[in-house]
């Protein structure tokens, strides 16, 4: 007899795990894209910079999370993000890795 698993839902809502796990860079057309990037985070010397990495999110001094992870764990420049954070995928092997680093539970439905 076969059980039916319950699906796994991976939602990125009161989660934020990825953005407090890895390091994150962004690039220069992403700052042109969202100007804060420049003026909140850690620009890469040139000898470090490449062209996907221009710019440090996280980890930064003092900050436990991205610079742009709000309190309520959602991005305050969603619709602006990075490219990084727009290809990373809900429920991928990077986002279980993060949730379970971070302690963030999974929904079943």
């Amino acid at each position: 007899m076969d059980t039916l698993m319950p699906r796994l839902e991976y939602d990125c809502e009161n989660c934020g795990a990825c953005c407090r796990c890895f390091p994150i860079f962004a690039s220069e057309t992403d700052a042109e894209r969202e100007p804060a990037i420049r003026r909140e985070t850690r620009q890469l010397e040139p000898h470090l910079a490449t062209q996907d990495k221009a710019y440090q999110m996280h980890p930064l001094p003092f900050l436990e999370s991205c610079a742009f992870l709000k309190e309520d764990q959602l991005c305050r420049i969603y619709a602006t993000r990075p490219t990084v954070c727009r290809r990373f995928e809900a429920g991928s092997d990077q986002c279980i890795e993060a949730r379970e680093r971070m302690g963030v539970g999974r929904t079943a439905h």
